[in-house]
């Protein structure tokens, strides 16, 4: 006979810590919800949070950040597109990534195929 305890023994063991374990999240639970409704901690921080908001956009309609960064990226991106139309960066840097890609494969190719 084998000290193993047999699988229908073990099993039940799992079924009392799960059902501990439940018991007890339930018992967290439960604890949260009275003091909830003791504190009203859940209307308090909604009411918080809608403060913010509403202060933001208070911020936000009296020097109209939203518009102004809006603007700025606007004007960074128009930036970007005129100075590569007049330099070609993108072009350049695709080239000189080609031709160095094709320089390490030519490296590495087999004598009998250069």
């Amino acid at each position: 006979m084998s000290n193993e305890p047999s699988n229908e023994s073990g099993n039940n063991n799992k079924n009392k810590v799960l059902g501990a374990l439940s018991g007890a999240v339930k018992a967290v639970g439960d604890k949260a919800k009275e003091i909830d409704s003791k504190l009203h901690v859940t209307e308090k921080t909604k009411q918080a949070t809608d403060a913010v908001i509403q202060k933001g956009k208070e911020i936000d309609g009296k020097l109209h950040i939203s518009e102004k960064t809006k603007q700025a990226a606007d004007g960074i991106a128009k930036k970007t597109q005129e100075f590569e139309e007049k330099h070609h960066v993108f072009q350049k840097t695709g080239d000189a990534v080609k031709k160095g890609s094709d320089f390490v494969a030519d490296k590495f190719k087999p004598k009998d195929q250069k």
